[in-house]
């Protein structure tokens, strides 16, 4: 192994960092970055094919140089409402896509030459010096990094210290030429993309079968093999496993080429959580690549993602998008679509806890767990009633959340800009800014947090209280204020009502609740602000069904929400056609934040019939479906691994829009998983 030649610890010491106080928060930015680029540390191992096994010191800079916190009274009175509701509000870095086809064809050098016509014109400008100062940190890291492989050339040859020093010197600041450069070039810009962004997950590598296939073809006609490109793509694998948490994304298709073949069949040989594999589909889609993706080792990952390639367009164009560009789409997140090097993606910007809303609909304004007061909701006497408190409910709770995002959008563009991604973003460059109000779209998802719980309470409540009369809705209040102690028969009515997810009556009040939902959010849309609404819970949705109480729909204080697109958890889940039908009713393509269903599939289900699997899928993207996701595991399984972890420490899963291993995932995690597979096994 090669390290750099001095010692990292001694040189941390020895300097002193208070002066980063003084610095304005741009250049500070540009200065940390620099800073930690300066003081990374490397290793070559014998088998490598391309450069990139790094490592840093974060304690030398604290983060309280750059961490500055909103503190004024109206932040703090926002941020108590917000807790009493059950929601929160971040500005999420993080979720990055960056035109990687751009910087692989122009290189680094191309977005140099832009700044520094910038600056002939506007010399003094900050954030354009704080720019140019980390493209030369990358600069200053590639000449010592070349400088430490020409060293130890004897050790690892001549000629291959050679090709590492020729790629090293060509990329990423000037066009690649060749499948290994390009993977170089990638592999750098993505490894300093969340150093820059302090947020290490969720980095999106983008259509990579359709940016690296020119670069493919060309080395495969000078001579590159096919078992040679694997071993380039292997070496790059362990890296992105290396330094991400599994939340990296790979997206292939739409058009599909000998690439796109090659990554599913690493993907399925590799058997590592990142990255993770996302499959774009459309009526053209080869018949043998269906059958490559249904597959029961990838599903046993919980992979690949599908994406409905035309559902997906349409949600685009609808936020405003053209047509045209809308095409090029890829995941810009777990789950949330974009395009390269144009969005800002707070990825959970708001998480919105919809249950609030209900309480306060259904309790005369009170939400009954916090004690929170929302004005000018009266009685709940009908259905129709019930559904107008629900909706000024949630444009009051809303407002709140908006008020508090704009202040802390505002806060962290001003006191922790980001020039080195912002600078690799579209237009930013031009506006000199940040990309928080520099890049084209700003996506603000809100996570409508325990939707399908409150879509299956209002259908309880209008069943039993409004058609049937069986009950009063002080006794329902009650029943949930007590967590249905002493009210067993009542919750027993209720576990009996329809439920979405069936594809039956229960669906309808999940449609009314996600458009009540869809219009507030959207509402908020301004200048490149946009709100887009999610149904995308990751795990969440078991933290934050600890932290509330009862509910409507018979869900027990404590417990976890519905996950995703799916049905509430409180159910055992119906066929996975009627599931499929039922997500496609609710209104997708405004739901461009994220709106994925997850199915379970047994081993012998994928092994014979894939052409049932592929029709279902086919079935929910032509009904307007966005994202499907998959499992291939047994209850009986998980439960082992549970108790002997020994025995699997290979074994990934698919948690929302990401893969892990198993055994790295909370108790409380664990457990919701084994029993939502439970629900889904036949």
């Amino acid at each position: 192994m090669m390290h750099c030649d001095y010692n990292i610890d001694r040189y941390v010491r020895n300097r002193d960092f208070d002066y980063l106080k003084k610095l304005p928060p741009v250049t500070r930015a540009a200065e940390k970055f620099r800073l930690e680029t300066e003081i990374l540390d490397f290793e070559i191992r014998q088998t490598d094919e391309i450069v990139g096994w790094f490592s840093f010191v974060k304690e030398y800079c604290p983060d309280r140089y750059f961490d500055e916190e909103l503190c004024d009274e109206e932040t703090e009175s926002l941020n108590r409402q917000i807790g009493m509701l059950g929601s929160t509000v971040v500005v999420d870095r993080g979720h990055t896509l960056l035109n990687y086809e751009n910087i692989l064809r122009h290189g680094l050098i191309d977005y140099e030459k832009r700044i520094d016509e910038e600056l002939t014109k506007y010399p003094e400008n900050e954030y354009l010096k704080a720019m140019k100062t980390t493209l030369c940190a990358v600069k200053a890291l590639m000449r010592r990094v070349i400088k430490g492989v020409s060293d130890n050339a004897d050790k690892y040859g001549r000629e291959r210290a050679r090709l590492f020093v020729g790629m090293l010197e060509k990329v990423p600041f000037y066009p690649a030429e060749s499948f290994c450069e390009a993977v170089q070039a990638v592999w750098i810009i993505h490894f300093l993309t969340p150093l820059a962004e302090n947020a290490w997950y969720s980095i999106s590598l983008g259509k990579f079968d359709e940016y690296m296939y020119p670069f493919y073809k060309a080395s495969l006609e000078k001579g590159m093999t096919r078992d040679e490109t694997k071993k380039i793509l292997k070496n790059f694998y362990e890296l992105l496993n290396s330094y991400a948490d599994g939340a990296c994304l790979l997206n292939i298709g739409g058009e599909y080429n000998e690439l796109s073949e090659l990554l599913i069949e690493c993907q399925k040989e590799f058997s590592l959580p990142a990255p993770i594999l996302g499959a774009r589909i459309n009526d053209k889609t080869p018949e043998h690549i269906w059958q490559s993706l249904i597959d029961e080792k990838l599903f046993s990952m919980g992979q690949p993602t599908f994406y409905g390639e035309s559902s997906c367009v349409a949600a685009l164009v609808e936020k405003g998008v053209p047509k045209d560009k809308a095409a090029h789409f890829s995941n810009n997140s777990c789950m949330g679509i974009g395009l390269p090097g144009e969005d800002f993606n707070s990825m959970w910007g708001m998480v919105f806890n919809v249950s609030a809303a209900l309480e306060a609909a259904v309790n005369r304004g009170d939400v009954m767990h916090n004690a929170f007061h929302i004005p000018g909701i009266g009685e709940a006497d009908s259905i129709e009633k019930l559904y107008e408190n629900f909706e000024t409910a949630v444009k009051y709770s809303l407002d709140i959340c908006e008020r508090l995002y704009e202040k802390k959008a505002q806060q962290s563009e001003k006191s922790i800009p980001d020039p080195f991604v912002s600078l690799l973003t579209d237009t930013c460059i031009e506006k000199h800014c940040d990309r928080i109000s520099g890049a084209k779209y700003h996506n603000v998802t809100v996570e409508c947090m325990g939707m399908v719980n409150v879509s299956d309470g209002i259908c309880a409540v209008d069943r039993l209280v409004f058609k049937e009369k069986k009950y009063t809705l002080e006794e329902m209040l009650s029943a949930v204020r007590k967590n249905y102690v002493g009210y067993e028969e009542l919750r027993q009515d209720i576990l009996a009502c329809p439920k979405y997810g069936q594809n039956a009556s229960a669906d309808k009040y999940a449609v009314r609740v996600a458009e009540i939902l869809e219009k507030a959010i959207r509402a908020r849309d301004y200048g490149n602000r946009k709100f887009s609404p999610s149904l995308h819970t990751l795990d969440t949705n078991v933290a934050y069904g600890s932290n509330w109480g009862a509910g409507f729909d018979g869900r027990a204080a404590g417990t976890p929400f519905a996950k995703n697109a799916g049905c509430s958890n409180i159910v055992r889940q119906s066929d996975p056609t009627s599931m499929a039908l039922s997500a496609a009713k609710l209104p997708q393509q405004t739901f461009y934040g994220g709106q994925p269903i997850d199915v379970n599939f047994q081993a012998d289900m994928v092994r014979n019939h894939k052409k049932e699997i592929e029709a279902l899928i086919k079935v929910y993207f032509r009904n307007g479906g966005l994202q499907f996701q998959v499992n291939s595991l047994s209850s009986a399984l998980l439960r082992d691994a549970t108790d002997n972890p020994e025995k699997y420490p290979d074994l990934v899963v698919r948690i929302g829009g990401y893969s892990i291993l198993f055994s790295s995932l909370s108790p409380a995690s664990k457990e919701e998983f084994i029993e939502r597979v439970a629900k889904e096994e036949c």
